[in-house]
């Protein structure tokens, strides 16, 4: 787990008396070496971020239901373990409490019929967040569409995030595409965590 930042306060320098004493150097020495360390550990500490893709085609097999956003994949050099957010699919799980950027995109397709739409929120512990959502409408099949914007969310340690999405058609995809000739592949879904500040209490 990564090592918590943490807000950090002036440090309180006893008040020096008039004649040398070595307990008093000692002391004043003691404070700024606790100062300076705290300093350098919090600037040193792995900041919590994560970046995640599904290489699946997910589909919508319940008219109007609720279906969580799959991921199966984390992107090359972020290492979980380092940086403290988790992916356990569809589950993001976040380490450290604080105030997240959360971003995503969704490869939407349709494999048949017409006109349709989609919704698309994010879940923190399984709850909807309020007045999160947003449409997207798609004409059709090989009408490819990318939805993808962000949300900016106060989470606590151990809590842990999900992307929803709900459409009235069947035939609503998220597609993936195998990687082919110049193109690296194509995920159903990317969704990036990056942390933004601390909540000083």
């Amino acid at each position: 787990m990564a090592t918590r930042n943490r807000k950090i306060s002036s440090p309180n320098i006893p008040v020096a008396p008039v004649d040398y004493q070595q307990r008093y150097m000692d002391q004043y020495s003691s404070v700024l070496r606790l100062y300076h360390n705290q300093i350098a550990n919090s600037i040193n500490a792995p900041l919590p971020v994560g970046s995640f893709y599904d290489t699946t085609t997910q589909t919508n097999p319940v008219a109007d239901a609720v279906n969580i956003m799959q991921i199966n994949s984390t992107y090359q050099g972020l290492d979980s373990t380092q940086y403290a957010i988790k992916n356990n699919s569809p589950k993001i799980y976040i380490a450290q409490t604080g105030v997240y950027n959360i971003q995503f995109s969704a490869q939407i397709d349709m494999t048949g019929g017409g006109n349709s739409h989609i919704h698309i929120w994010p879940r923190i512990n399984s709850i909807d967040v309020p007045y999160s959502a947003s449409k997207v409408v798609i004409a059709g099949p090989n009408d490819e569409k990318v939805a993808a914007w962000n949300w900016v969310l106060t989470l606590a340690q151990d809590d842990y995030l999900e992307l929803a999405w709900s459409s009235p058609s069947t035939s609503m995809i998220l597609l993936a595409e195998a990687p082919s000739g110049v193109v690296p592949g194509i995920p159903s879904v990317i969704v990036t965590v990056t942390w933004v500040c601390n909540i000083n209490s």
